[in-house]
């Protein structure tokens, strides 16, 4: 845990990072994300998973937090090339200390603390705040979704449900995420926010999602609504053709199959991705990137 004093508009706070052992402070951190985004991160910290590449900052005074980023670090492969990346997020203001420059000061501070340790950032801003990130030099990008029409037919390749409760499947899981090939176009691997949606939460619904088709040696994270199968992640110890997934993966019913990340294979049909209240933005160092390519952000990767 790091602790310093700092004087913003004459007031004194005590910005915090990295404290999320400390029984108090995390009880105070859960109090206001719970106020401001409907969930906290306990089960995440009694899960084991909460891990460095999730780091907190956050300003108190006194005992109370006051405002609050979290910065979680990905491995990601880009042209060849294997890179850090951080994402923003969580970022949240106590109403009574709104608009006294504590998320900028935050901002500022992430900037500076992590110019040489990763090598871009992002975020995804409510659409109410679409004027303040620009100021950091992030800009709102495009993000597209690929999908593609199904034939179904029947696969000879089984597969079995995990329950991630059964600490032998667990630890399948873990190896998988561990040691996946790459599977995306922008791939980003990250241990901790695998298990927060697919095993601290269940109430996101994911936990529920999880196959494996050991003889394809890939864990797949799957939603099915009526003729629609959304595959949200793929972990891969080989390479294989993502066909033989889907088919593996598909049911009757199914007619569509939409990807919660950038396949690798391009050959699919691409729309333009917006969840709602929600944009992009990306720092200066890709947004070239995302301006070139149909990508999307992993939606098991938002924070």
């Amino acid at each position: 845990m790091q602790t310093e004093n700092i004087t913003l508009n004459k007031q004194v706070f005590t910005l915090y990072i990295q404290y999320e052992s400390d029984d108090n402070l995390r009880k105070k951190f859960n109090q206001l994300t719970n106020e401001v985004w409907g969930f906290d991160f306990e089960n995440y910290y009694k899960s084991g998973y909460w891990d460095d590449n999730c780091i907190i900052y956050s300003l108190f005074i006194d005992d109370q937090i006051v405002s609050h980023t979290t910065v979680s670090t990905f491995e990601t492969i880009v042209g060849n090339e294997s890179i850090v990346l951080a994402q923003l997020g969580t970022v949240m203001t106590r109403p009574d200390y709104q608009k006294q420059g504590l998320s900028r000061y935050l901002m500022e501070r992430i900037l500076q603390d992590y110019k040489e340790k990763v090598s871009g950032m992002f975020l995804f801003a409510n659409d109410s705040v679409l004027d303040f990130y620009p100021k950091f030099n992030f800009s709102a990008v495009q993000e597209f979704q690929a999908s593609a029409p199904i034939v179904f037919s029947e696969s000879s390749h089984h597969v079995t449900k995990l329950n991630l409760d059964d600490s032998n499947q667990r630890k399948l899981l873990e190896t998988y995420v561990k040691n996946s090939i790459p599977t995306s176009s922008f791939d980003t691997k990250n241990l901790g926010l695998t298990f927060f949606y697919c095993y601290a939460y269940p109430d996101f619904g994911f936990k529920d999602s999880i196959y494996y088709i050991e003889s394809l040696k890939t864990i797949a994270i799957v939603q099915k609504e009526e003729n629609t199968m959304t595959i949200l992640q793929l972990f891969q110890l080989e390479e294989q053709n993502i066909e033989d997934v889907i088919l593996a993966l598909a049911t009757p019913e199914v007619d569509t199959v939409l990807f919660g990340f950038s396949p690798l294979n391009t050959d699919y049909n691409y729309t333009i991705h917006k969840e709602e209240d929600l944009t992009l933005f990306v720092s200066p160092e890709l947004e070239d990137l995302f301006n070139n390519q149909k990508l999307m952000i992993p939606i098991l990767s938002h924070t």
